[in-house]
Formats: C-alpha cells, sequence, structure tokens
C-alpha cells in the first residue's frame, strides 16, 4: 500500500489526523436506526448513491446529472432532516456533481471529500464556489486516507493516490476516486469513473479490494472492470448505473 504523509486539518464533522494512516470522523447525530442502508438512485445517465449509518448520518455519494436528486433523497431521508453529514464527490464531470449543486442549495452540508481535479465546467465552478460561501470545508482524498462515518461504517480511500495526483489528468475519469464501505460485514467498493490505469494501480497497490457489491465503473462501459479487476473484488453484487 503507497505510504503517504498528512497535515493536520480539524472540521466542525470531525478530525483529520496527521499519521501514517490519515482518518476523519464524522460525529453522530443523536438518533440512531440502528442498522445501515445503502441506496443506489436511478438518474439516468449518471451516478448517485446515499447512504445512511447505523447512528443516522447521511452521506451522498455524487448526485448525478440535474435536481432529480432532490426527489429521491425526500423519499429515504426523514421528513425533517436537512443535514447530510458528508458528501463525497468522485469526481467533477458532470453526470456526477451536477445534482450536487442543488444539493448545497437546499441542505445543510457538514463536509466534502472531492478530489483536487481540473475543475472547468460550469457546474464544478458553481458547486465549489457556493462550498465556499457556505464554509463547508473540503478535504482532498488520498490513497490511506479512513473516513469513519460512525463507529461501525468506515469508508477507505484507495485512490488517487495523492492528494494533488488528480491535478494534471488529461481525462477527468482518471481522477476518479475509489474507496470501499464497510459496515459490519458488508462492504461495497465505488469506483466512480475509473478506468484500466487505475485499476492497474489499485491491482498492484495490493489493496483489500475484495467487496459483496461492486459499483461497476464508468457506467459499464468497456474502459473499466477489466477480468483481472473483477477477479481482485470478487463481489457477489455489482450495480451499473
Amino acid at each position: 500500500m503507497p505510504k503517504q504523509r498528512y497535515s493536520q486539518f480539524w472540521y466542525g464533522v470531525g478530525i483529520l489526523l496527521a499519521a501514517n494512516v490519515a482518518v476523519w470522523y464524522v460525529l453522530p447525530k443523536s438518533v440512531p436506526h440502528d442498522f445501515a442502508s445503502v441506496v443506489f438512485f436511478d438518474v439516468g445517465q449518471g451516478d448517485s448513491a446515499y447512504v445512511r449509518t447505523a447512528q443516522g448520518n447521511d452521506i451522498l455519494i455524487d448526485g448525478g446529472p440535474d435536481d432529480s436528486v432532490l426527489g429521491k433523497l425526500g423519499r429515504v431521508m426523514p421528513f425533517l432532516d436537512r443535514k447530510i453529514e458528508l458528501v463525497i464527490l468522485t469526481h467533477p464531470h458532470a453526470d456526477h456533481i451536477s445534482g450536487l449543486v442543488e444539493v448545497l442549495k437546499r441542505y445543510e452540508v457538514g463536509g466534502i471529500v472531492a478530489p483536487d481535479a481540473p475543475c472547468d465546467s460550469a457546474s464544478c465552478k458553481t458547486f465549489f464556489d457556493l462550498a465556499a460561501q457556505k464554509n463547508i470545508p473540503i478535504t482532498r482524498p488520498m490513497a490511506g486516507m479512513r473516513i469513519f462515518l460512525d463507529e461501525e461504517t468506515v469508508f477507505d480511500v484507495y485512490y488517487p493516490a495523492s492528494a494533488n495526483s488528480a491535478v494534471a489528468v488529461k481525462d477527468l475519469n482518471d481522477a476518479s476516486l475509489v474507496g470501499k464501505l464497510t459496515f459490519g460485514a458488508e462492504s461495497v467498493l465505488f469506483t466512480g469513473d475509473a478506468g484500466a490505469d487505475t485499476e492497474n494501480f489499485l491491482s498492484a497497490a495490493e489493496f483489500p479490494l475484495v467487496s459483496g457489491i461492486l459499483k461497476i465503473g464508468h457506467h459499464g462501459s468497456a474502459t473499466s472492470s477489466s477480468r483481472q479487476f473483477l477477479d481482485l473484488v470478487s463481489p457477489k453484487d455489482a450495480v451499473i448505473s
């Protein structure tokens, strides 16, 4: 596993510790609901997934291409719950980030995890402008980072390799955050739109890729999900959006 050095940060939603492995704790809500759940939203040509932890924390991974994600959230989140503890953006393509613009407008967001990738589109610029206006802390992910979503739920980041390795990518898909969500005995590997180069990096780095569910990379395109990678992940189920 690549070794990284990290700086120390403090946020209202948690603490990122300086160590060989970065750790971010998301503070729990006061009302637990006893079990964790993961919902993959049907947002058309795009990605969006919602996680609610056993302690009641809400996490949104990507937001799809438009504001339809708001209706989806309204169906799965408690009626009076207007806070999303953490938004994870895998990469700033419009079919992943555009819906998040509307989420920032409508919800209180405790923190954002997003790769430091080129941000040239209008939706990307609006997203980060809104985050700055609302003083939402932004963390740049790197391999080895652990995000504790509650006492039983953790998100391990496997890619990008370092906090600034996505800055100069020519294809935004190559900046995709890849990470594994683990809750109890269950696990989901999120891959964004990661392609063959990222899969090769992950395979060589010997990360614990085995997961119960695989979110297939790049909407199931031919550039992702090689046989070698699928064998390493060995999922029981897969999701394509």
